[in-house]
C-alpha cells in the first residue's frame, strides 16, 4: 500500500481530483470509457468540488466516464442524504455526462424494495466490465461504503457474493442502504483509501496491519492500493515512528 499524505481536506480534494483526471485522460487515449467509484462523506464531496473546479476539468470527455456509487441511503431520489446528490450539486454541475452512464442506485421511492433494489443494482455494475478507480472514504471504525466492522451479513466473501448488498440497521443513520460488496470494491484496478481529520488513528493503524479484520483493510486493487490521508488523520504514524 502507497502512502500519499497531504496537509488537509482541501489538498486532498485537489491531490485526488488530479489523479483521477489523469487516469481518465489515460484510457480515453486508449478510446476506453473509465469507470469511477464515487464515495459520500467530506472527502468524497471536496474530490467532486475538486474535480469540477480543477482547472484541467475539460481535458477529460466526461460524456464517455462511466460512474457508480459504493454506497446508498435508502432515501427518496433527491434526498439531502443521498450520495449522488453530492455529484449532482458539484462535478454534474459543472460538466456534461451520458445518463447511460451514470448508474445511480435505486431510491427507496423508485418502487422496489431494499432487497430487489439492491438485486437490481448487482446486475447492473456485474455488467461493467471495468473498474478503474474505486474511491473508498475510510470511517473512524475502519468501514468503506456501507460495510461495517462486525457485520458478517455484509462482510462476505465468498465466490457467490453478489455485487451489491442490502443493509439494514446501520450504526450510522439512516438504518437502510445498499452496498457494493467486498469483492465487487476489489475488483477495481485501482483501490483509493480516503482518510481526513482527527479521531482516524485506529483506522489507519488497521490498514496497515495484515492481520487487521477491518472491511477497509480488506480492500486491495488489481493495479495499486493507495492511502490517501492528511495531517490530522495520519498524525498517529509520525507519533508512532517518534
Amino acid at each position: 500500500m502507497r502512502i500519499e499524505r497531504v496537509n488537509d481536506l482541501d489538498a486532498l480534494g485537489s491531490a485526488v481530483a488530479t489523479a483521477i483526471l489523469g487516469v481518465c485522460r489515460a484510457r480515453q487515449a486508449e478510446d476506453a470509457v473509465p469507470c469511477l467509484v464515487l464515495t459520500g462523506g467530506g472527502a468524497g464531496a471536496r474530490i467532486l468540488a475538486a474535480l469540477a473546479e480543477h482547472p484541467e476539468r475539460d481535458s477529460v470527455n466526461w460524456r464517455r466516464v462511466r460512474f457508480v456509487w459504493g454506497d446508498e441511503r435508502w432515501v427518496p431520489s433527491g434526498h439531502a442524504d443521498r450520495n449522488d446528490r453530492l455529484a449532482d450539486e458539484t462535478l454534474f454541475g459543472a460538466v456534461e455526462t451520458d445518463p447511460a452512464l451514470v448508474h445511480r442506485m435505486p431510491a427507496s421511492d423508485a418502487g422496489l424494495s431494499l432487497d430487489a433494489a439492491a438485486e437490481q443494482y448487482a446486475e447492473t455494475i456485474e455488467r461493467v466490465e471495468r473498474v478503474d478507480v474505486a474511491l473508498n472514504g475510510v470511517g473512524e471504525d475502519g468501514h468503506v461504503a456501507s460495510l461495517f466492522p462486525g457485520r458478517d451479513d455484509l462482510l462476505r466473501d465468498d465466490p457467490g457474493t453478489p455485487a451489491a448488498l442490502p443493509v439494514r440497521e446501520s450504526p450510522k443513520p439512516p438504518p437502510e442502504r445498499i452496498t457494493l460488496s467486498l469483492p465487487e470494491l476489489r475488483r477495481a484496478e485501482r483501490v483509493w483509501l480516503l482518510v481526513s481529520g482527527e479521531g482516524k488513528g485506529t483506522a489507519v493503524r488497521g490498514l496497515l496491519d495484515p492481520a487487521s479484520a477491518l472491511p477497509a483493510a480488506r480492500l486491495r486493487g488489481a493495479l495499486e492500493t493507495v492511502l490517501w490521508g492528511d495531517r490530522a488523520a495520519l498524525g498517529v504514524l509520525d507519533a508512532e515512528s517518534r
